[in-house]
């Protein structure tokens, strides 16, 4: 009896192991199939030596993920480069069908949305509201006349899952209207924290790790930490808010709103970028400012030589964050799309 079941046992474990390995094969296959994705949407079309030089895999496995992605129409071929001796290679892009995406930014009084393909922005326009109830039916009306597939929404505040803080007028407050539409809409919502939404669209034109993005307007300080292709939120949704750090007795948010001078701004700006150069060392700082206060690149230049000349040289300013804004918004979603077909496709 001790023999059976012994066996019983043993012959259950191996079964058990041989589940574990299928499993995790498994994922890291729908790992690189959106690896490929990504890369193609990041670069508008790619061919497979391009895909293998770049994503460190071997040709026998991309040329056997993308006929996989080909069966399941979610890429396509879109012609040939040209050669000078032998077979042409065959370019491949993402197909459209199906991906059109809504991007909300919520600002206190107004909604400035685009309803946004692969390619084009499809529609645009700004909506003003006075109310959360009257932006829920905003909201609800740009879903249901636009057929969208997926809603991504900015908001100006620390975002923590389906909720957000303001801290506007110097009293924390909490807003949970995105529960409400999440139970109203049947289709993905997420919701975004407005400033890593820009960062995420400067990833598109550098795609570099470590960076950083500080934002600085009348209300406060926008900013995030970028690792990879992710805009990092914490355990609490406050990782690289940087405007609630405590300075002389106030928070660095509430002295940007009370600031009463260029040269009061220069010394705050001047602190902001020496904390974020000296204790995260990014390998860029990205500034953009939506103020009075103007951006001195002479004094800002003085104070990071001082620290370190290298810092000046990774430090960009930037003046329009509009179109950069919705370029996140668009990547998070279209990759939130990419990833649940393949997550819903149980043959891949």
């Amino acid at each position: 009896m001790i023999l059976v079941f012994l066996l019983f046992y043993f012959y259950y474990s191996i079964i058990k192991v041989k589940v574990r390995i299928m499993n995790a094969l498994k994922e890291t296959k729908k790992k690189h199939l959106l690896a490929i994705l990504k890369y193609l949407y990041l670069h508008n079309s790619s061919t497979m030596n391009e895909l293998v030089e770049n994503l460190q895999l071997s040709q026998p496995s991309i040329r056997n993920m993308v006929r996989i992605l080909q069966e399941k129409q979610l890429i396509q071929e879109i012609g040939n480069d040209f050669s000078s001796g032998g077979r042409c290679p065959t370019r491949f892009a993402l197909n459209e069908k199906n991906y059109l995406i809504l991007c909300l930014y919520i600002q206190v009084d107004k909604v400035i949305y685009q309803v946004r393909s692969f390619s084009e922005i499809k529609k645009e326009d700004i909506l003003f509201y006075q109310e959360e109830e009257e932006l829920k039916k905003i909201i609800r009306q740009l879903v249901d006349k636009n057929e969208v597939h997926c809603c991504q929404i900015a908001v100006e505040g620390i975002v923590y899952e389906d909720e957000y803080v303001t801290d506007h007028q110097n009293i924390l407050k909490k807003h949970h209207w995105v529960k409400d539409i999440k139970k109203e809409i049947d289709l993905p919502i997420q919701l975004q924290n407005d400033v890593k939404m820009i960062h995420q669209g400067c990833y598109f034109t550098y795609q570099q790790d470590a960076t950083y993005y500080l934002y600085i307007n009348a209300v406060g300080i926008g900013s995030s930490y970028f690792y990879k292709d992710e805009p990092l939120y914490g355990n609490t949704g406050i990782m690289g808010e940087i405007g609630l750090i405590s300075f002389k007795g106030n928070t660095i948010n509430q002295r940007i709103r009370e600031c009463q001078s260029q040269d009061e701004f220069n010394e705050l700006l001047g602190l902001l970028v020496s904390m974020i150069f000296t204790m995260l060392d990014p390998t860029r700082l990205e500034l953009s400012l939506d103020l009075k206060w103007n951006y001195e690149e002479k004094i800002i230049k003085n104070i990071l030589n001082k620290i370190d000349k290298n810092c000046f040289k990774n430090l960009y300013f930037h003046k329009d964050i509009s179109s950069m804004l919705f370029e996140g918004l668009a990547y998070r979603g279209i990759v939130y799309l990419l990833k649940e077909r393949i997550e819903r496709d149980e043959k891949i």
